[in-house]
């Protein structure tokens, strides 16, 4: 006898719905977010942008202080410019023309998600701001690097791999909780089924239907944890990590490695941070020239560094300045 269909109930609930009720694509997503905002979070503090200024004001406060950092780490670059008295950074387009290297040789500005198509002549500041022709003469153009590369896409890859990993971890986990194979027959087929469903919804106590057969184990599939599972996700952090400039070593790499194995590691790390510097402070002086301002920028790690190497707590200097 067929039985009809009814709604998915009880044991007939799948792997997905039992761990995370909204789903596992909800909790992917969860995960990845989470993550996303750690890295790209750490990404965009690494450097302190000392620019308050007068002629800031209106960007500071529309961007709620996130720029440059966000353009950068999004876009890998961002033009400076100056419009109605007040300086402004935004994410730029090439007009085709280059020079004989190659680069570049004007541009315009794009405030963000505006399309012409679409936006066209419902803001005439926007259009006015995307109509503006700059170069060399009126803006600066800051780098994140000297590939003026993204930073998010690189983040975003290793990412994807690291929720994999996390899930996969998660699978293991819950087939670690349901180690059994059973031998049952109509008689008791509902019992093993509860009793899978209770592992499953972590249920502190298990009952079992005193009446009928026993239901018979016939193997164990006892699925170990490998702990390389863990430490693949440790290699991706530090990719992340070390993309950004951040010193990073595998914990299960950390004891096995010498001194100047570390040193040699840090040195790298150190040319990479430096190099973003180094472009974020070469195009604060063009603007500075160009508009009179005093702005400045610090690497967070590095005067850290500078700190401990002297013999002063950050905390200190905190309070120091207050």
């Amino acid at each position: 006898m067929t039985r009809p269909d009814r709604p998915i109930g009880s044991w007939e609930k799948d792997r997905e719905s039992i761990h995370s009720p909204a789903g596992v694509d909800v909790l992917k997503k969860n995960i990845k977010w989470g993550l996303l905002k750690k890295y790209v979070g750490l990404g965009e503090t690494m450097f302190r942008h000392e620019i308050d200024s007068p002629l800031t004001e209106d960007m500071r406060a529309m961007s709620r202080d996130e720029l440059p950092e966000k353009y950068l780490m999004k876009n890998g670059q961002c033009v400076w410019f100056m419009y109605g008295g007040q300086i402004h950074c935004l994410p730029f387009a090439e007009n085709g023309s280059l020079n004989i290297y190659g680069k570049p040789t004007s541009w315009h500005p794009v405030p963000y998600a505006y399309q012409v198509e679409r936006d066209r002549g419902k803001n005439p500041v926007l259009d006015a701001i995307y109509d503006l022709e700059l170069d060399l003469t009126n803006s600066v153009i800051m780098r994140n690097d000297i590939f003026a590369g993204s930073d998010y896409e690189f983040i975003d890859s290793m990412v994807n791999e690291l929720v994999d990993n996390v899930l996969t971890t998660n699978q293991l986990q819950l087939l670690a909780k349901m180690p059994y194979i059973w031998k049952v027959s109509e008689n008791n087929l509902m019992t093993a089924k509860n009793i899978m469903l209770a592992i499953c919804e972590n249920k502190p106590g298990i009952f079992l239907n005193s009446e009928g057969e026993d239901v018979e184990l016939v193997e164990q599939t006892h699925v170990p944890i490998d702990p390389a599972i863990f430490e693949i996700f440790d290699r991706f952090e530090c990719l992340v990590l070390e993309q950004l400039g951040f010193p990073c070593t595998p914990i299960t790499k950390r004891a096995q490695q010498s001194v100047s194995e570390v040193q040699s590691n840090d040195d790298k790390l150190s040319v990479r941070r430096k190099e973003k510097l180094f472009q974020r402070e070469k195009a604060y002086e063009r603007i500075n020239a160009m508009f009179g301002t005093d702005f400045r920028v610090v690497s967070i790690i590095d005067s850290m560094s500078d700190n401990e190497d002297m013999g002063e707590d950050p905390a200190d200097e905190v309070n120091d300045n207050e």
